[in-house]
């Protein structure tokens, strides 16, 4: 199969689980929650147990520490650096890729590569902040999530630069093209820098915060969960700097933030709830869950 069609159909396949699971309330409540908003809502539907509801509460119950997510970024570093030297070496997972590859309408070499920092810079960031910014923590999330969350950090670093591997396999990194600035670059390269400032002060921000303390920074006055929506900007400007010629966005990195929209959208409606519910409604008025005059 053609590695670029994999990557989506794991994306896909991931938004619609995101989308149909907020549909089954159990699923939700033990699955997709963790942390702080599962454990006050863990108790909801007790009185209404089936043995459909018993059959999930039990593989929700395999779970690991939250902390955990820092494998996400540990994942994403390493597979930055794998294939960036797969890429310059022509390694033979490379060569596997290519031989499968459809050739189409092609990436440059200079997106190929500007995507792939970016992609690297987001995971180094990222690793850094879990390391330095996390707070030691009794909360669990489920076994699946975490499973999930690194396979999405393989496929993406495919994804990146997947698009252009008819032109890197063919001319390698030669026809680097050192003129100016396109305008997808000129366009990406902003929006990746600001999201990527904006989140890391979110970050820090909430590092800071007592625990179970409502965020009051000033981004966080106008969104409940900022660092998801500058997370969405990043992918949406890798996507951006990758299209190939005469596309506005590339459909694999476009595949994999339909994921993390869905994923995170879910999380920032938990976190909007347990914010009412730990701090009432009047606290969250005008604030939105993730996008601005959306959602």
């Amino acid at each position: 199969m053609d590695p670029s069609l994999l990557c989506k159909a794991f994306f896909c396949l991931g938004t619609a689980v995101d989308i149909g699971g907020t549909l089954i309330p159990s699923f939700r409540e033990h699955i997709m929650n963790y942390g702080s908003r599962k454990t006050d809502q863990s108790n909801a539907g007790n009185k209404h147990r089936t043995q459909s509801f018993g059959l999930i509460e039990y593989v929700a119950s395999i779970q690991v520490p939250h902390t955990w997510f820092t494998h996400y970024y540990v994942i994403s570093v390493a597979s930055s650096i794998f294939w960036a030297f797969q890429i310059y070496t022509r390694g033979a997972a490379f060569e596997f890729l290519a031989a499968f590859s459809q050739r189409t309408e092609s990436m440059t070499v200079n997106q190929a590569i500007l995507a792939w920092f970016f992609m690297a810079f987001q995971g180094i960031r990222r690793l850094y902040e879990s390391l330095t910014l996390t707070k030691p923590s009794q909360s669990k999330m489920w076994v699946g999530l975490w499973l999930i969350g690194m396979a999405y950090y393989v496929f993406i670093g495919v994804s990146v630069w997947i698009e252009g591997v008819a032109v890197l396999s063919q001319h390698g990194l030669s026809s680097i093209d050192l003129g100016p600035p396109s305008a997808k670059t000129c366009i990406a390269v902003p929006m990746f820098l600001l999201a990527s400032g904006i989140q890391h002060t979110c970050h820090k921000h909430l590092a800071s915060l007592k625990k179970y303390t409502l965020p009051q920074q000033y981004w966080f006055q106008q969104v409940v969960c900022p660092h998801y929506t500058s997370e969405c900007v990043i992918y949406a400007a890798i996507a951006i700097v990758a299209a190939p010629p005469g596309q506005l966005m590339n459909k694999t990195v476009l595949a994999g933030l339909g994921f993390v929209v869905s994923n995170l959208g879910v999380t920032a409606d938990s976190t909007r709830k347990w914010y009412v519910e730990k701090f009432g409604m009047e606290k969250l008025k005008g604030r939105w869950r993730m996008i601005p005059y959306l959602y």
